[in-house]
Protein backbone atom coordinates (compact mmCIF):
# COMPACT_ATOMS: atom_id res chain seq x y z
CA UNK A 1 0.00 0.00 0.00
CA UNK A 2 2.93 2.89 1.02
CA UNK A 3 5.75 0.82 -0.30
CA UNK A 4 5.43 -0.29 -3.41
CA UNK A 5 5.57 -3.39 -5.49
CA UNK A 6 7.75 -4.93 -8.16
CA UNK A 7 6.76 -6.64 -11.76
CA UNK A 8 9.14 -10.07 -11.83
CA UNK A 9 9.85 -12.52 -14.55
CA UNK A 10 10.51 -16.06 -14.42
CA UNK A 11 13.92 -17.57 -14.28
CA UNK A 12 14.96 -20.75 -15.87
CA UNK A 13 15.37 -22.50 -12.75
CA UNK A 14 12.12 -21.48 -11.47
CA UNK A 15 11.58 -25.34 -12.39
CA UNK A 16 11.99 -25.92 -8.42
CA UNK A 17 8.91 -23.97 -7.92
CA UNK A 18 6.53 -25.12 -10.52
CA UNK A 19 7.57 -21.71 -11.91
CA UNK A 20 5.63 -19.12 -9.13
CA UNK A 21 6.74 -16.95 -7.20
CA UNK A 22 6.10 -14.81 -4.19
CA UNK A 23 3.07 -12.38 -4.79
CA UNK A 24 3.42 -10.56 -1.88
CA UNK A 25 6.21 -10.14 0.74
CA UNK A 26 4.18 -11.54 3.73
CA UNK A 27 3.06 -10.44 6.78
CA UNK A 28 4.84 -9.93 9.75
CA UNK A 29 2.18 -8.72 12.58
CA UNK A 30 -1.61 -10.37 12.37
CA UNK A 31 -4.53 -8.33 11.24
CA UNK A 32 -5.68 -7.84 15.03
CA UNK A 33 -1.88 -6.28 16.23
CA UNK A 34 -2.12 -3.96 13.08
CA UNK A 35 -5.43 -2.46 13.97
CA UNK A 36 -4.31 -2.05 17.43
CA UNK A 37 -1.13 -0.24 16.52
CA UNK A 38 -2.30 1.72 13.28
CA UNK A 39 -5.71 4.57 12.86
CA UNK A 40 -6.36 3.98 9.25
CA UNK A 41 -7.59 7.52 8.58
CA UNK A 42 -4.23 8.99 10.18
CA UNK A 43 -2.47 6.64 7.16
CA UNK A 44 -4.73 7.81 4.51
CA UNK A 45 -4.11 10.89 5.42
CA UNK A 46 0.05 10.57 6.06
CA UNK A 47 0.29 9.03 2.84
CA UNK A 48 -1.67 11.85 0.81
CA UNK A 49 1.25 14.30 0.95
CA UNK A 50 3.30 11.88 -0.78
CA UNK A 51 1.13 11.10 -3.55
CA UNK A 52 -0.37 8.18 -2.89
CA UNK A 53 -4.31 8.71 -2.22
CA UNK A 54 -6.45 5.49 -0.82
CA UNK A 55 -10.26 4.76 -0.75
CA UNK A 56 -11.22 1.91 1.46
CA UNK A 57 -14.90 0.89 3.20
CA UNK A 58 -14.01 0.86 6.56
CA UNK A 59 -11.01 2.73 8.56
CA UNK A 60 -10.12 -0.68 10.10
CA UNK A 61 -8.97 -2.33 6.47
CA UNK A 62 -6.84 0.84 6.31
CA UNK A 63 -4.78 -0.11 9.43
CA UNK A 64 -5.02 -3.74 8.63
CA UNK A 65 -2.95 -3.31 5.66
CA UNK A 66 -0.24 -0.62 6.93
CA UNK A 67 3.66 -0.77 5.80
CA UNK A 68 4.93 -2.03 9.25
CA UNK A 69 2.62 -5.10 9.11
CA UNK A 70 4.52 -6.35 6.13
CA UNK A 71 7.93 -7.84 5.47
CA UNK A 72 10.28 -5.32 3.59
CA UNK A 73 9.34 -5.70 -0.07
CA UNK A 74 13.08 -5.15 -1.37
CA UNK A 75 14.55 -7.57 0.72
CA UNK A 76 12.13 -10.52 -0.50
CA UNK A 77 12.61 -9.80 -3.63
CA UNK A 78 16.17 -9.71 -3.99
CA UNK A 79 15.83 -12.74 -1.55
CA UNK A 80 13.30 -14.30 -4.71
CA UNK A 81 16.40 -13.52 -6.98
CA UNK A 82 19.37 -14.66 -5.49
CA UNK A 83 17.58 -18.05 -5.48
CA UNK A 84 17.19 -17.93 -8.92
CA UNK A 85 13.13 -17.90 -8.55
CA UNK A 86 12.63 -14.77 -10.94
CA UNK A 87 14.36 -11.72 -11.72
CA UNK A 88 13.49 -7.98 -11.38
CA UNK A 89 11.74 -6.29 -14.32
CA UNK A 90 9.86 -2.94 -12.95
CA UNK A 91 9.66 -1.11 -9.09
CA UNK A 92 6.17 0.08 -9.00
CA UNK A 93 5.73 3.30 -7.13
CA UNK A 94 2.19 3.12 -5.22
CA UNK A 95 0.20 6.49 -6.53
CA UNK A 96 -3.37 5.10 -5.52
CA UNK A 97 -4.74 2.21 -3.52
CA UNK A 98 -8.25 0.83 -3.38
CA UNK A 99 -9.89 -1.62 -0.12
CA UNK A 100 -12.66 -3.49 0.00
Amino acid sequence: MEAGSYLLAGAPSGDQTFFSTTHGSGRTMSRTKARKKWQGEKLCKDMQPRGIYSRSTSARGMAEEAVGAYKNVDEVVEATELEGLSKRVARLTPIGNIKG
